[in-house]
């Protein structure tokens, strides 16, 4: 095991163990203490799966990735950053004229959802495609 997968290793414990102290503690200072831990926990989990994965593929196969696979992470990356900024203009227009009380919360976890599956979608697209 690379010292960078241990790294990430680490780094997903520690994110799983935040998160499953903000469900215990619960600290006044953190709006929704159920929400954060849930978010730290689920991205320490998938952190951890996702290197593990890497881990067991590259035992399986040798070379995991090669200039492929980051040109389409680029051109993936590249079309998600465009939908994003193009919905982010329409929500903020949206939100602007009709003056509405949306809280912060729900549009920011709006927004990362729909940046993941878009990605996540592109990415694929690519891979078939490229």
């Amino acid at each position: 095991m690379q010292t960078k997968e241990k790294g990430m290793l680490i780094i997903g414990f520690v994110f799983s163990l935040i998160g499953i102290g903000f469900y215990v503690f619960e600290p006044n200072w953190i709006a929704s203490p159920v929400g954060a831990g849930g978010a730290f926990i689920g991205a320490g989990v998938a952190l951890i799966l996702a290197t593990l994965r890497n881990i067991q593929v590259r035992k399986k196969i040798g070379v995991v990735e090669d200039e492929r696979v980051y040109r389409t992470a680029e051109k993936a990356s590249h079309k998600a950053l465009t939908f994003i900024i193009i919905l982010e203009g329409v929500l903020m227009a949206g939100i602007g004229v009709t003056e509405s009380n949306i809280q912060a919360q729900s549009v920011v976890s709006f927004l990362f959802a729909i940046t993941m599956l878009t990605y996540v979608g592109f990415y694929y697209w690519y891979k078939k495609h490229m």
